[in-house]
């Protein structure tokens, strides 16, 4: 595995060229980080390989994720080292991929690169974690070969029917590691989301279509009451899309013209949601979509949208319900903030789920100013419901 890693690591830089060269989407940041700080990014996500993407049983490591978005808001290197010093004992080392996973995944690369049979064996080991080292081996070989926008516009379409896979952290920590511009954190990521990879079921279609203000309405007053007592919040997303709550949500909303429309749509119920609610799961809700623009402008232009729209509808109200919101109609009175300030306070956090959620609160106010993502951001600060 160290081999492979270390040749797409090598080849990185001609791929970042090549992508330039042919005009292709890269990442791009807000301020934030200074210039050529990145090495003390990428020095972090090469100690942070070492370690699995879950542990204590389904608890997603978000150490990769949290470095990169507390790089972003201007962390220096003594920063980015306590934090990963402070997740460090919690977290499973990885376990290397065997040297016939390895020939395996290369074999699977080689046939997908020449468009024989077998070229999308990577789709057989969706949803199987213990496939985790092979998915690595496969995506960090292809990186080696191909452009990070080429590998990941090819396999967004498979990985996107999942939006919620692993509690949405394999689309959010896929669009961290895109951003972060490192080969080895990409294939990690990109083999997360796939090893945890599974679909939520349809929901009972040819109910009225509902605008997104009633569908939130009816969200709020029809799963009030619906409790789960699972520990985790993958656990309880299954447990929610087996109810006819769910059946009956699922299919509702509007239409959309695509998955850009739609994502607007949920980040301002998102948005809504957290501020009266403060709650942990819509927390993920609005990182992911955050991630979901990142990662949007790879789809190709062919890809039929829909299915991945009710996808990200069914995941929004498994969601919904496995945060067991509870709604707070009076909002608490928020003093003016300034992103620095904000920057300040969350990289002075050990909870990395509120360093990732400033950081796409800023992100998102950054693209489409509101002085509500400075609010939400606040309420994050105060800790977690």
């Amino acid at each position: 595995m160290d081999d492979v890693l270390n040749h797409a690591f090598q080849n990185w830089a001609q791929r970042l060229g090549d992508d330039l060269a042919a005009g292709s989407p890269l990442p791009s940041r807000a301020a934030g980080p200074k210039a050529g700080s990145q090495g003390l990014l990428h020095r972090g996500l090469d100690e942070a390989l070492a370690f699995g993407p879950a542990f204590d049983g389904a608890m997603s490591n978000h150490l990769p994720m949290a470095l990169h978005a507390a790089w972003e808001m201007g962390a220096d290197a003594p920063r980015l080292q306590a934090l990963l010093e402070h997740e460090r004992p919690k977290l499973a080392l990885a376990g290397p991929a065997t040297q016939a996973q390895q020939a395996s995944a290369l074999r699977a690369v080689q046939r997908r690169m020449a468009g024989t049979a077998g070229a999308d064996e990577w789709l057989q080991r969706r949803g199987q974690p213990e496939d985790f080292p092979w998915l690595q081996a496969y995506f960090a070989a292809l990186l080696a070969r191909q452009p990070a926008a080429q590998v990941l516009g090819s396999h967004l379409e498979g990985l996107l029917r999942s939006p919620h896979a692993f509690a949405f952290h394999g689309l959010i920590r896929t669009a961290h590691a895109w951003e972060s511009a490192h080969p080895g954190e990409l294939a990690a990521a990109l083999a997360t989301w796939a090893a945890w990879w599974e679909l939520l079921p349809s929901g009972n279609v040819g109910g009225a279509a509902m605008a997104p203000a009633d569908w939130t309405q009816a969200l709020r007053s029809h799963t009030k009451d619906w409790r789960s007592e699972l520990p985790m919040i993958i656990y309880r997303m299954r447990s929610a899309s087996e109810t006819p709550l769910y059946a009956g949500l699922a299919e509702r909303l509007a239409p959309a013209s695509g998955l850009g429309q739609r994502r607007e749509q949920l980040l301002e119920v998102a948005r809504e949601a957290y501020l009266h609610s403060r709650n942990f799961t819509v927390l993920h809700l609005i990182t992911g979509l955050r991630a979901l623009r990142v990662l949007r402008p790879l789809l190709p232009a062919s890809v039929d949208q829909q299915p991945l729209v009710a996808a990200l509808d069914r995941a929004t109200v498994a969601g919904w319900m496995a945060g067991r919101l509870q709604w707070q109609d009076a909002l608490p009175a928020f003093a003016e903030e300034a992103w620095p300030a904000l920057h300040r306070a969350a990289l002075a956090q050990d909870d990395e789920h509120v360093i990732k959620g400033v950081h796409a609160c800023w992100q998102e106010d950054t693209r489409a100013p509101d002085p509500r993502w400075r609010q939400v951001a606040q309420r994050m600060l105060e800790g977690r419901a």
